[in-house]
């Protein structure tokens, strides 16, 4: 049962690969039980690639404080959206999936014959295409829009006052903190707010490691883990928005997981491009993740990294 690391989110079609029939993604906690899940369906027939990103089909395994809080996890699973892979949830439990997925059929954690048959057979027929998206729910009120276009509108002040004047983004930066906790308080899972949320963690970041940033480097913080699980938590409920994804792109660009960055701004500029809507900023965010990727050993300072535009 082969295995490889999940860390290479891109396709590398220079490296030889096996058609396996399936993908298991699972949190480190859960990899003994992904390797007997592999040598089950094995005896039925099914090859499974464990930890790879090459997905032909992906099983999910999830447990609680484990896959549901394993950023890998749900790398993958966003990966496999993106690469047009379908998902088969294999839940081990009562953890809720991600929202998108919730009108994915899933198979039973159980192990037994009937069980198992009716994996193999999931796995063998599943369609060759993402999952359909479940509808979102999320609603806000009126009062809730113009403050969450305030707090998007505001974002990209602070950004440009931190190019000029820091002491004055960080004031501005203060006033933006205080609208958003009132548009979170309106509408506190609306996939927008979770976005804004997650550049706010990332201006806060940039405003207190701005000369590190400058000097190429990336100082561990708290602040990225925090703006990571925002986006991921407006992911779980719009897989494909740009924005958001290109806000994870940004995190993982800090966290200096260049790989998974390129990845994710990519598919942000193409879906906005796609879009036929202004895609320069994100553009610039993937020529700045490129660039970091094959700089020199002394790289120069790094820009201030513009966000796609909220629609």
């Amino acid at each position: 049962m082969p295995t490889a690391s999940a860390g290479a989110l891109v396709d590398d079609p220079t490296r030889a690969r096996h058609d396996f029939d399936a993908f298991i993604s699972h949190s480190s906690a859960d990899a003994h039980f992904a390797d007997e899940l592999a040598q089950q369906l094995a005896v039925d027939g099914v090859e499974c690639l464990v930890d790879d990103s090459n997905l032909r089909y992906a099983i999910l395994l999830r447990k609680p404080l484990s896959a549901s809080t394993s950023r890998g996890v749900m790398a993958d699973v966003l990966a496999a959206f993106h690469l047009d892979r379908f998902i088969i949830p294999y839940p081990l439990d009562s953890t809720p999936l991600p929202q998108f997925l919730g009108s994915a059929l899933q198979v039973d954690g159980q192990r037994d014959g009937a069980h198992m048959e009716r994996l193999r057979v999931d796995i063998q027929c599943a369609p060759n295409r993402a999952n359909e998206v479940a509808p979102t729910l999320a609603r806000w009120s009126p009062l809730a829009k113009p403050l969450i276009e305030g707090v998007a509108a505001a974002q990209y002040h602070v950004l440009d006052a931190m190019l000029t004047n820091r002491q004055t983004a960080e004031r501005a930066n203060v006033s933006v903190d205080l609208a958003l906790a009132s548009a979170k308080q309106m509408a506190p899972v609306h996939p927008m707010v979770l976005t804004l949320a997650g550049y706010q963690c990332r201006t806060a970041y940039m405003l207190r490691h701005w000369d590190a940033i400058q000097a190429g480097r990336a100082p561990k913080d708290p602040l990225l883990e925090q703006g990571e699980r925002c986006f991921f938590d407006a992911l779980c409920m719009s897989p494909a928005d740009a924005n958001a994804l290109s806000g994870l792109g940004s995190i993982l660009f800090y966290e200096r997981e260049l790989d998974a960055a390129d990845f994710f701004q990519r598919h942000a500029t193409d879906i906005i491009k796609r879009c036929g809507t202004d895609y320069e900023a994100a553009q610039h965010a993937l020529s700045l993740i490129l660039r970091f990727r094959h700089r020199a050993p002394n790289p120069a300072a790094v820009e201030a990294e513009p966000q796609p535009r909220l629609s």
